[in-house]
């Protein structure tokens, strides 16, 4: 997610990513950083006990790959018909 929107929007783009969760009511997040947003998802993680901190920066470096290897080979710019 992060490489695509990086692809789209630029590497440092300012963005504005708020996140709530049914799990914790009323507790918003808020990101302007893309990557702050990747670390945080994958620093709770480990603090939940689901993954490892090798498995999440294998996670990112894969995540990372496939988004650019996405946004380089199959997003297309749109084609608008003229109304």
């Amino acid at each position: 997610m992060c490489a695509v929107l990086e692809a789209a929007l630029g590497s440092r783009a300012i963005v504005d990513v708020v996140m709530t969760s049914k799990t914790a009511p009323g507790i918003t997040r808020h990101w302007t950083d893309l990557r702050d947003f990747v670390r945080e998802v994958s620093e709770a993680r480990i603090g939940a006990g689901f993954h490892y901190r090798f498995s999440t920066e294998a996670g990112e470096q894969l995540g990372h790959l496939v988004g650019t290897y996405v946004s380089n080979n199959l997003m297309q710019p749109a084609v608008l018909a003229n109304r």
